[in-house]
């Protein structure tokens, strides 16, 4: 079970932060501090264990690479099908030492030898990737994602209590349901078996209910969290019916189990593709896919900047990792006709999104219908899922860039805000000239902007030009050419958004010099614009030196059997 410890930490976090909250009623200032701390610990776990399955993988391809063959003898007893689901690992060759029995001229150093390596082959059986009874499996995909959902939470958390600082009412219920929020989406990226899919698809997403209307004196608060929270059960009660249809047909709810069934039907029923095409539903309204997206603007405009950054990161990207993983293991695209229904999802999210984000002069409308555009471009990965280790990388280049680039403007424009007025300053108007006032902040939102462009020399770039040779890997030429058009399209409103950064301002309000020369003031720079700025220099260094970014992606291999 110490595979679950970030989990275990999260839950241990919660019991803590509640009795802090309500029994010793703590400030919003202690209330960071524990929730960090917490954060900071499952952290920490995931990735000593992420590291040490990765090397240890990486150790067994090296070994497979040589050629050296391993002889195992057939007297080896076989055990059961529990046991071999708690062994199982990311590659098929193990190098194992049979046990040969000892003769009579062996001296005790061989003995004390032999249990040496008995002993070091367990220990590294301890650190391979395996599945954690039906429900949860541990290995470098699922704790790579895991530990890219807690360094959100951690700057979400920061971004908080700057947002907060203005107001002297303690917010410990925030904090206690944004870890909530975070053991929603471990859960979730953790998950091999529907049910616990949807158990911790439901963790992820009832605390959104709380979050986008914890602060309802904001205008549009409340509107944005009643339609979320009715559209979200909706989209429940589809997936919840869907995963019915697929138990009555082939009788398993393991990611694994469905493979094997998928794999040996002759031909699909059609209670099956039910099924699947309700499932489609409630996984489209989670992404926010067409057509299944007109509630997405709303949300970000009503909700608080920080928890919009949450929702476009971690709400997100938790339930496309557990798709994929879904998609990977079962062959659900194998099928035309959900491979058509895909495909016009896909190519009608990135026209859609793209076109209408034109139009918007609020920058978290223009992102939500960016956020539209973009899981479309990555719904591809999923529709050329068959080349495996091409898509995987993808889906981790792509969505790593993605957050990057999120952190980088979502948390400038909740720098820019206080949760004492009645909207965020998210409009055009408000961040025009942002340069002449916070240079740092203006740079770091400039880069993420760039780099959800797509402009080359970022990490966006990178993610981009994955996707398109993926695309032309697997021939989706249609989805090629939305995909160009997309992103000549997102180049314009992006660079629109950059100019008015830089618009020097003709007058000013809060009587600031207007002299040309830009004063930094180190001492202004705390540890939420830290965050922003280490975001910035990341997306510009994967930009220009992506290679390391490859060998992350690569290194959290997934569990194939």
């Amino acid at each position: 079970m110490l595979a679950l410890s970030p989990i275990f930490i999260l839950s241990f976090a919660i019991i803590v932060l509640l009795f802090s909250v309500f029994i010793l009623k703590v400030n919003t200032r202690w209330c960071t501090i524990l929730t960090v701390l917490g954060l900071l610990g499952a952290l920490i776990c995931s990735t000593a264990i992420g590291y040490k399955i990765s090397i240890n993988t990486q150790m067994i391809t090296d070994i497979s690479s040589d050629n050296m063959q391993i002889s195992v003898p057939s007297s080896t007893p076989v055990t059961d099908a529990n046991s071999s689901n708690e062994e199982t690992i990311a590659i098929d060759a193990v190098p194992t030492e049979p046990v040969v029995p000892a003769s009579n001229s062996e001296n005790n150093h061989d003995n004390v030898s032999s249990e040496t390596n008995l002993q070091s082959n367990v220990d590294k059986n301890e650190w391979q990737a395996h599945n954690i009874t039906a429900l949860f499996t541990c290995d470098g995909y699922g704790l790579l994602y895991t530990s890219l959902i807690l360094i959100i939470a951690i700057i979400v958390a920061s971004l908080t209590y700057r947002w907060f600082m203005h107001e002297q009412n303690h917010h410990g219920l925030f904090y206690v349901i944004l870890l909530f929020m975070t053991l929603g989406g471990v859960t979730l990226v953790y998950a091999s078996h529907l049910m616990s899919f949807f158990i911790g698809l439901e963790l992820l997403s009832i605390p959104f209910v709380g979050l986008i209307g914890y602060q309802y004196q904001q205008t549009h608060s409340l509107e944005a969290a009643i339609k979320y929270m009715i559209l979200s059960a909706v989209a429940s009660v589809f997936l919840l019916l869907g995963i019915a249809f697929y138990y009555a047909t082939t009788g398993e709810l393991t990611f694994s189990g469905l493979s094997y069934q998928l794999s040996t039907m002759s031909y699909p029923s059609t209670l099956l593709l039910t099924g699947v095409c309700l499932m489609l539903v409630g996984i489209g309204f989670k992404l926010s896919l067409v057509p299944f997206q007109l509630w997405l603007p709303d949300v970000y405009q009503g909700s608080p900047t920080v928890v919009a950054l949450l929702f476009s990161t971690v709400g997100k990207v938790a339930v496309f990792c557990a798709i994929a993983r879904l998609f990977l293991l079962a062959p659900i695209v194998n099928n035309e006709t959900i491979r058509i229904i895909l495909v016009i999802m896909a190519f009608c999210s990135i026209l859609w999104g793209n076109s209408l984000a034109l139009m918007q002069s609020s920058v978290k409308r223009l992102l939500a219908y960016s956020s539209i555009a973009h899981f479309g471009y990555l719904l591809i990965a999923l529709i050329a899922v068959q080349y495996q280790v091409l898509a995987l990388e993808t889906i981790g280049v792509y969505l790593i860039s993605y957050i990057l680039a999120n952190i980088c403007i979502l948390g400038v424009i909740s720098l820019e805000s206080h949760s004492d007025e009645l909207q965020d300053h998210e409009n055009e108007v408000d961040l025009s000239g942002l340069f002449w006032r916070r240079p740092i902040l203006a740079l770091s939102m400039g880069l993420g902007l760039l780099s959800l462009a797509g402009v080359p020399l970022t990490a966006g770039f990178v993610g981009r030009f994955l996707l398109v040779l993926l695309g032309v890997t697997a021939e989706l030429w249609w989805l090629m050419g939305a995909v160009v058009i997309g992103s000549a399209l997102g180049l314009y409103f992006y660079a629109r958004l950059i100019i008015n950064l830089y618009i020097r301002p003709v007058s000013r309000d809060d009587q600031l010099s207007m002299s040309s020369v830009i004063k930094l003031k180190w001492q202004d720079i705390r540890i939420s614009e830290l965050f922003i700025a280490i975001s910035a220099l990341l997306t510009l260094l994967c930009g220009i030196y992506p290679k390391w970014l490859f060998s992350l992606v690569s290194m959290a291999q997934y569990l194939t059997t």
